[in-house]
């Protein structure tokens, strides 16, 4: 263990624990272990420990030497051959005749003429008691033996740490003194005297190790590490500085090819996490989130918080990593996943904490299909009147559908149409609008005389729906109450007024108790509230007449008269400064200064109408008012004017009615509060009223999505309606721009709406696509990146749905196009000429298709396209992927082409693909590579037109290719192979050697042709030799089987099988010229079929 054995003397193990009878001594050299036991101690089983110090010749031995058959020790490791004692741990057992040759680690440095044990009893004496032991008894003699120990312990030699080189350190320390050793010794003695010699023979050594603290792995591990520690390191020869030179560049060779590699792993993963991504369309990171917060291990505002950051970190990305169809290679679908049940929902989500559906109060899934089906015939029919350039009053029938919907819809949100005909001014074809009417206007509404313009149209407009409003609530209720109402006579707007005014009175709720009511005239009228309820109607004329033509009135206030004149007469109802100065002064008059219960309060709220007085305080406290009084109060009390004179009186105009109706919703009308379900038409209806177009989708969108989509496209055909840049908005459907002017996500808003129903009504899905190219008119770069987001909708739908004939168009038999859904919509999608649509949408779902791997989606493209060389490629790679697939696999097959709908039945179909005008998507919807190469090349060699545009290299290199596949099917044919057949085609190639029959020139010949084939022959060549081999094979396995094919005369036989040899032969040599341009497995496959053949 610690010395330099010599190598004839075999390594004992490192422990060596044995016991031996007591049998005659013979003497032998070895190698000791660090623990050996022998078994001249004594008889019985014992122990004896002794560090092994080899000795350089033979030991005289004083006591015994090691048993010639030892009994396993407690690791199983015996000695096998004679060992010479070895010195004790405690005692020596041995004397040395000679000086060592090596010392061990606690060996002096000088020789010694008598080994002393570790505490210095010598060797003679320790032999001499060890004779005493073998005449006394087994007992006495262990007793004597432990005694001797306990008092030689006394007299033990101290350690020189110096002299031990700092190892005695290492070893393990003992935690029993002598004493407690000998205690254990005699239970261990006991205990195999009861339970058998062998059975204390062979724990004894275990149990007092354990006993000890001594743990025998843990100290065998320590031993071994003591060996190597021990064994000198050998000192490497020095190198050169050439080699030095040389190892430096191979360790940077070695680093730089891990680098490469790693690079090149990382570039995959990247590209196949991109790819996923946008095949899939899924944000990972998203729907992670979403899951946490499902399971409740995200807060919510955590996850807002993470996806606000996510999509501002992609809408910057976005802005430098577009792709060529100008949108983020990372980003997910514009127009989302097909078949969502929530639409537009499942990517704006709702603001409470479920997001909301497509489904109302009430309303069941039938219901909302006929709702969407109504809607898609009126936005067909938009689109069909915008193609003629006819006008077409959307907010009219629009409304109209959503009357004729069953299902809890609330009154405003039918109300709110009718404001925007009275806003936009929708009226008879006699009065047309055009598209896009006020898109110039509302994008500037903030800035200019224009500004002003269309917020007086608005108020003007709001105004008029609430009083036309109000005047039908008043004549259904007096149609109601016709005994109350008494209304009698010619039913003139006057009279309906007095009877509305009787059957207010019984009601007794047309003032508060105590007020004051004006009568007069021969009527015994209430003036003022007559007065009043024509202006809440919007007839003002009509109150001019009335109180022009009532002497009593005009003697009792002429003044009033000439104030309701001048307002009747002035284009914007407003006052000259003469007439505002005295009406001012009139109304603080009566309300400051008289006392509170003498004046009619009808008559104060005339004169705040007609004068616009106290604007600080915008309602009428002694009339009772519902929510449409208070509303119509506001706008009659609104102005806009650009003029200076205006701007130095009190300012009410439009935006501070919006700021009013902004307050109210977020006290009484927001969006997560439960009861609002009911009540959400009625700050819908007042958002639309107060100009608030986007926010007024936003909120509708919570609740009702689908009038909220339709509202959005009502409101933007007239351009109504700011939109947003969909790749900054994210997943928000209301964002604000820089000035704070709310803009809508418009594109997602009705791309997601088509989730629902496109892949079952993909045409109708393109009507609505194409109205996002409504604001392809807004300046740049918003207007382009509409109308790029439109065709790359048009795009996705195309290779969502692959209804290529319907979507794209189609090609007939003799040549001629059949335009499809997009085509025939082309001039309201910003392309004007075939060959726009040719470069915008088909050539680019064409290359989309062919990267998908969509073969026969991708021929038709390009067939559509006019690419008739780009089809034969694509051709090609599906054909070479046929003839890739192992012999016996399953055929490659495609997904084949969606027919067009023509229309008819089933029968009808397959009568129409026997025409000769049939369409290519009939004719040619079929899986195989085969088949669908065989159509097209039959269509394009029958057109001189397409055949003149296929390139020659391109030709033959598909007929190659369809013998080949031809011939594989030959090959495989399970009830009758052909494989003679089969050879004979594949010999027309002229690139195999099967007719050389074995002329050398000939085969270098079609070798040297061999690197001018295309790639996807020269590719497919070695497997095609393979078959030839396999099929030579089998054919003469079934000459030796049969014996003859019907040919008569053995001659013609074996000269068959001559030729089938030298056709193998022969693709052998050939095989071998062209070894290096064919794939590596190829070969070998090749080279072992060649074996079988030669068996022959």
């Amino acid at each position: 263990m610690f010395t330099n054995l010599p190598s004839s003397q075999p390594a004992a193990p490192i422990f060596n624990l044995s016991t031996a009878q007591n049998t005659p001594a013979t003497s032998g050299t070895g190698a000791g272990g660090m623990f050996d036991s022998t078994a001249a101690t004594r008889t019985s089983s014992g122990l004896n420990f002794s560090f092994a110090k080899p000795a350089a010749t033979s030991a005289a031995s004083t006591t015994g030497n090691a048993a010639t058959a030892p009994n396993p020790g407690i690791f199983n490791l015996n000695s096998t051959t004679t060992q010479a004692p070895k010195p004790s741990l405690f005692a020596q057992t041995t004397v040395s005749t000679t000086a060592p040759a090596n010392q061990g680690i606690f060996a002096s440095a000088n020789p010694q003429p008598a080994a002393t044990s570790m505490f210095g009893a010598s060797t003679a004496t320790q032999a001499q008691n060890t004779a005493q032991q073998h005449d006394a008894p087994p007992q006495n003699r262990e007793s004597a033996y432990f005694n001797g120990l306990l008092e030689r312990q006394k007299k033990k030699i101290k350690f020189n740490a110096a002299d031990q080189s700092g190892r005695l350190g290492q070893l393990p320390s003992m935690n029993m003194d002598l004493g407690d050793l000998a205690r254990k010794a005699q239970e261990l003695n006991q205990k195999s005297q009861r339970y058998g010699q062998s059975t204390a023979r062979d724990s004894r050594a275990h149990y007092l190790l354990s006993g000890s603290g001594v743990t025998p792995g843990q100290a065998y591990k320590e031993f071994q590490k003591l060996d190597t520690d021990t064994v000198p390191a050998a000192t490497p020869a020095p190198r050169d500085f050439a080699e030095e030179g040389t190892a430096y560049l191979k360790g940077m060779q070695a680093k730089g090819r891990e680098a490469m590699l790693r690079e090149s792993m990382d570039r995959v993963y990247h590209d196949v996490d991109k790819f996923i991504e946008e095949s899939l369309g899924i944000d990972f990171d998203e729907q992670k989130q979403r899951i946490m917060q499902h399971f409740g291990l995200m807060a919510k505002d955590e996850n807002d918080l993470s996806a606000s950051t996510s999509r501002s970190r992609q809408s910057r990305q976005s802005k430098t990593r577009r792709s060529v169809f100008g949108r983020s290679g990372l980003e997910k679908s514009i127009i989302g996943a097909s078949n969502s049940v929530a639409g537009s929902a499942s990517f704006f989500g709702g603001p409470g904490p479920n997001p909301p559906t497509n489904l109302t109060k009430n309303q069941t899934v039938r219901d909302l299909r006929d709702k969407e089906r109504l809607f898609m015939q009126k936005v067909e029919t938009l689109n069909r009147k915008r193609l003629d350039q006819e006008q077409y009053n959307i907010f009219n029938e629009f409304q109209e559908v959503e009357k004729a919907v069953p299902g809890d819809v609330p009154k405003q949100l039918i109300d709110a149409y009718s404001a925007l005909k009275e806003i936009a001014k929708e009226g008879p074809p006699s009065k047309p609008l055009r598209e896009r009417s006020y898109a110039a206007e509302y994008a500037q509404s903030d800035q200019g005389s224009s500004s002003s313009k269309l917020k007086r149209q608005i108020l003007d407009g709001a105004r008029t729906f609430l009083e036309k409003s109000f005047y039908q609530e008043l004549g259904e209720l007096v149609d109601r109450n016709p005994h109350s109402a008494r209304i009698g006579g010619m039913p003139t707007v006057i009279n309906t007024v007095r009877a509305y005014i009787r059957v207010r009175t019984e009601k007794h709720d047309l003032a508060p108790d105590g007020a004051v009511l004006e009568q007069a005239g021969d009527n015994n009228d209430y003036y003022w509230i007559i007065v009043f309820y024509l202006l809440r109607s919007g007839h003002v004329k009509e109150a001019v007449d009335y109180v022009n033509g009532d002497p009593a009135f005009l003697s009792l206030d002429r003044r009033f008269v000439s104030y309701l004149t001048a307002y009747a007469n002035s284009p914007d109802r407003t006052l000259s400064r003469k007439f505002q100065e005295m009406i001012n002064g009139e109304y603080q008059q009566r309300t400051r200064v008289a006392p509170k219960g003498t004046i009619d309060p009808y008559r104060i709220a005339c004169l705040k109408v007609i004068g616009r007085c106290d604007l600080s305080q915008r309602n009428l406290e002694s009339i009772g008012q519902g929510v449409e009084d208070w509303i119509w109060l506001q706008f009659a009390l609104a102005r806009e004017s650009g003029s200076l004179d205006d701007a130095l009186t009190d300012v009410f105009g439009l935006e501070q009615i919006a700021e009013t109706v902004t307050e109210i919703g977020q006290k009484h009308f927001q969006k997560s509060q439960v009861e609002n379900l009911n009540s959400y038409g009625t700050f819908f209806l007042m958002q639309i009223l107060a100009g608030m177009f986007e926010r007024a989708v936003d909120y509708l969108h919570s609740f009702n999505p689908v009038s909220a989509v339709h509202a959005a496209i009502a409101l933007d055909y007239y351009g109504l309606l700011r939109v947003s840049d969909f790749h900054t908005a994210g997943n928000e459907l209301l964002t604000y721009s820089t000035t704070q002017q709310a803009q809508i996500n418009f594109v997602p808003l009705v791309a997601y709406y088509t989730t629902t129903f496109r892949a079952a009504l993909p045409v109708q899905a393109v009507d609505y696509l194409v109205l996002i190219c409504l604001n392809s008119d807004l300046t740049r770069p918003l207007g382009e990146i509409m109308t790029n987001a439109c065709h790359e909708c048009l795009r996705e739908l195309c290779l969502e749905t692959r209804e290529f004939a319907a979507l794209l168009g189609d090609i007939r038999g003799d040549g001629s196009r059949i335009a499809g859904a997009i085509e025939q919509r082309a001039s309201i999608i910003r392309l004007d000429n075939h060959e726009q649509f040719l470069r915008f949408i088909t050539s680019q779902a064409a290359a989309v298709a062919d990267a998908r791997g969509q073969t026969a989606d991708a021929v038709l493209l390009y067939h559509l396209c006019d690419d008739f060389d780009n089809v034969i490629v694509v051709l090609n790679r599906a054909l070479a992927d046929a003839v890739a697939v192992e012999l016996g696999d399953e055929p490659m097959s495609l997904q084949p082409l969606k027919p067009r709908n023509s229309g008819g039945s089933t029968s009808d179909t397959a009568s129409q693909a026997s025409q000769s005008n049939s369409s290519l998507s009939l004719t040619q919807s079929t899986s195989s590579p085969l088949e669908l190469a065989h159509g097209i090349t039959a269509l394009y060699n029958s057109n001189a037109a397409y055949f003149g545009r296929i390139s020659n290299q391109n030709r033959d290199t598909s007929e190659r290719l369809m013998i080949m596949l031809s011939a594989r099917a030959k090959i495989e044919s399970a009830t009758n192979p052909e494989y003679l057949t089969a050879l004979e085609e594949l010999n027309s190639m002229k690139v195999l050697p099967l007719n050389t029959n074995g002329d050398i020139a000939a085969i270098r010949q079609l070798a040297t042709n061999f690197s001018t084939l295309s790639q996807l022959v020269a590719r497919c060549s070695g497997l095609v030799i393979l078959w030839c081999v396999k099929a030579i094979s089998a054919e003469r396995e079934r000459i030796a089987r049969e014996g003859t094919w019907g040919i008569p005369g053995n001659e013609d036989i074996s000269r068959l099988k001559y030729q089938l040899n030298q056709m193998a032969k022969d693709l052998m040599v050939f095989a071998g010229l062209v070894r290096y341009k064919l794939p590596g497995r190829v070969y070998d496959m090749l080279t072992r079929a060649g074996g079988d053949v030669g068996d022959y």
